[in-house]
């Protein structure tokens, strides 16, 4: 079953098998490559017996004279190749895979068969030219012991690369989208076995070995099954269940039957070139495997998905070509406030995150169309939805790359799962507006004793306010363990979600929208929401992370001791104390269960403690549990939406010249 924030690629439509070809239709096709290229019988065989439509590659390779192949350059020369589709059960996986070399076991570290299963057999050794034909021939021979020795090396590679490199769940629902490529192989036996010849992958065993483990077929067994009327029927039972309705199981199999070749028939060296053609081919494996293209890593990665997104968005009419650019961040602030939009990156941040996190089935499923049109085994979920957002939101930055990098690093864990619940949505509102109703929501929730859930106004503010603190370098993730002095380590998202819960935390989001809109550092808040002195009473103070976790906590922790003398000071202190001492208690005795005896029995269950200390503990713990009860009631009526008609009355007496000068919010909630 998927996870709710994860949504998985369209599976590719199957249909029908084509009927395997005829022996005639494949003879012709052999004798034709072998005119054109010089593949000896066995091999050109091979080839017509693997292809899905002789006829049709036999009328692209044209005349053996002037044979049409695709040209492929490397070092040394140019390797000749069909682009064909072939039967996935007539390939084999390289028994080589050139990903499980450093793992293996040489006879001259250890015998072969004297250790474990790794070093039963000697390892296979590298393919070369077969005996008797030119070293520009497009064909390889592997010596080994034994059918069981090539069995015992398939199954080697297979294990290595099922573990470290599976395709399998991209390719039930897609296929082999990208060809491999093939190169006739055959395989000499010691013991005395008639060689055989097969297509074994160069590049692409990987996929190669997904296909086999989903139809049940054993790799090593390909070579010596011959494709007659067992494989006919096999194709004729597929085709039969399309036509009369396919279970899950065959529609999987119609997909992995056939797979994209690119077969290599031939090898053209330069002149004066002494390249072979295992040498040339194992250079063009190289290209792609040792000295690759620099890979786009996440951040072109993820801008480029997330253009893809916006594009998909605006083929299907869910946003406007005008909202596709101010989303892209390609109109200017001008241009966009033309547009009746926000010209407030805080305000576009969170359209743009909404926009991600839409639970509309319509918006997630061109999502998903977008993503997996360029990767179908990128698994759309909660933390890729905030990089492609994380991408949008930073295109409304510009400064140093290096402090972009590192919000990029930070803003893409400010977004958790509540914000992916789909339980709010941008509206715009201005920040005193919000502010306002994201109070009214907390109030609202600390009077019903559920703190934990709020409302879409201050999950939107949260979301808001993300922008700023990160931008800003106020809120910061977890920098890793060395030369860190974060002991707290929960994610920007957790902070967000501690901060959005009570009324001081409500006010500080709102003073980091409004001083990050005016252009100066961001101010701490008190309680009742007016900016915080510093301890030395010269100047505010301003915020950063530390400060941030500090002062709002998760559940259950206490406050960061505060260094003044006031008696909120020393109140909060105080809590901090015994929030400590509940931990601290909850600790001990956790610590007294793990105590054992020699019987390996905790000795509290065998010996108990002694009931004149639990008494008195008992009543403690009664006494304080009775306080801590009559203390959340107090808050809920200090703090609850009772307390906000309370300061209404309150205010409404009160002169409009007697109103704290300290308090930002006091007068934009009066002009509000």
């Amino acid at each position: 079953m998927s996870k709710p924030n994860e949504i998985h690629a369209l599976p590719r439509p199957v249909e029908a098998l084509p009927d395997y070809a005829a022996s005639s239709s494949r003879s012709t096709l052999a004798s034709r490559l072998t005119e054109a290229t010089g593949l000896s019988e066995e091999a050109a065989r091979c080839i017509g017996n693997t292809v899905v439509d002789p006829s049709s590659v036999r009328k692209t390779i044209g005349e053996p004279k002037t044979p049409n192949f695709e040209r492929i350059a490397v070092p040394g020369g140019t390797l000749l190749g069909i682009r064909t589709t072939v039967w996935a059960r007539r390939v084999m996986p390289d028994p080589r895979n050139p990903r499980i070399l450093p793992s293996r076991r040489h006879p001259f570290a250890i015998d072969p068969g004297t250790g474990g299963e790794d070093s039963k057999f000697r390892p296979v050794p590298e393919p070369r030219s077969p005996e008797g034909v030119s070293a520009t021939t497009a064909e390889l021979t592997v010596d080994i012991e034994s059918r069981h020795h090539l069995n015992w090396a398939s199954q080697q590679a297979a294990g290595y690369v099922s573990f470290n490199n599976d395709w399998s769940e991209s390719i039930k629902h897609h296929g082999v989208m990208e060809a491999v490529w093939l190169v006739a192989t055959t395989y000499r036996h010691d013991d005395g076995s008639d060689p055989v010849t097969v297509l074994t992958t160069a590049e692409g065993s990987s996929r190669m070995t997904a296909v086999h483990s989903i139809l049940g077929e054993r790799s090593s067994d390909v070579p010596y099954d011959e494709a007659g009327p067992k494989f006919r029927a096999r194709i004729k039972r597929l085709n039969d269940a399309f036509a009369s309705g396919p279970s899950s199981e065959d529609v999987i199999a119609l997909r992995c039957e056939r797979v994209p070749a690119l077969i290599i028939v031939g090898f053209e060296p330069f002149a004066q070139s002494t390249t072979t053609f295992p040498t040339a081919l194992r250079s063009f494996v190289a290209l792609r495997h040792v000295d690759p293209p620099s890979p786009w890593g996440d951040g072109p990665e993820n801008e480029a998905l997330a253009d893809e997104v916006l594009d998909e968005l605006a083929r299907r009419s869910l946003i406007s070509a005008t909202e596709a650019a101010y989303f892209a961040g390609s109109c200017t602030k001008a241009e966009a406030k033309a547009a009746h939009l926000s010209d407030d990156p805080a305000v576009r941040a969170a359209a743009i995150v909404g926009l991600l996190t839409n639970q509309d089935g319509r918006f997630r499923d061109a999502i998903r169309v977008a993503v997996t049109s360029q990767s179908t085994r990128k698994r759309i979920n909660q933390r890729l939805l905030n990089d492609l957002a994380t991408a949008l939101v930073l295109r409304a930055v510009a400064g140093d790359p290096g402090k972009v990098d590192q919000a990029r690093r930070y803003l893409r864990h400010a977004f958790g799962k509540s914000v992916h619940s789909g339980n709010w949505a941008p509206t715009g509102r201005s920040t005193e507006q919000l502010v306002q109703d994201a109070m009214a929501e907390v109030r609202a929730s600390i009077a019903a004793g559920t703190v934990d859930e709020t409302g879409p106004a201050s999950m939107e503010l949260a979301v808001r306010a993300a922008y700023p603190l990160i931008i800003d370098g106020r809120l910061n993730a977890d920098r890793g363990t060395s030369g860190n002095d974060q002991p707290d380590r929960r994610t920007p998202g957790e902070v967000l979600d501690a901060m959005r819960q009570s009324p001081q935390g409500i006010y500080q989001l709102g003073q980091a929208l409004k001083d990050h809109a005016a252009g100066v550092a961001i101010r701490a808040v008190d309680e009742d929401g007016s900016t915080r002195s510093m301890e030395d009473g010269i100047g505010e103070m301003s915020i950063n992370d530390i400060f941030l976790r500090g002062e709002f906590p998760p559940p259950g922790k206490s406050k960061a001791r505060r260094p003044g003398d006031t008696p909120t000071d020393r109140y909060e202190n105080a809590v901090g104390v015994l929030g400590d001492a509940m931990h601290a208690v909850q600790a001990a005795f956790e610590a007294l269960g793990r105590v054992v005896g020699d019987d390996g029995r905790p000795l509290v269950e065998t010996k108990g403690v002694d009931q004149r200390a639990c008494g008195a503990w008992r009543e403690i713990l009664s006494s304080v549990e009775d306080e801590l009860v009559l203390w959340s009631r107090i808050h809920k009526r200090a703090n609850g939406a009772a307390a906000v008609a309370r300061q209404d009355e309150a205010a409404a007496d009160k002169p409009d010249d007697d109103a704290d000068p300290t308090s930002d919010w006091d007068h934009e909630e009066e002009a509000a």
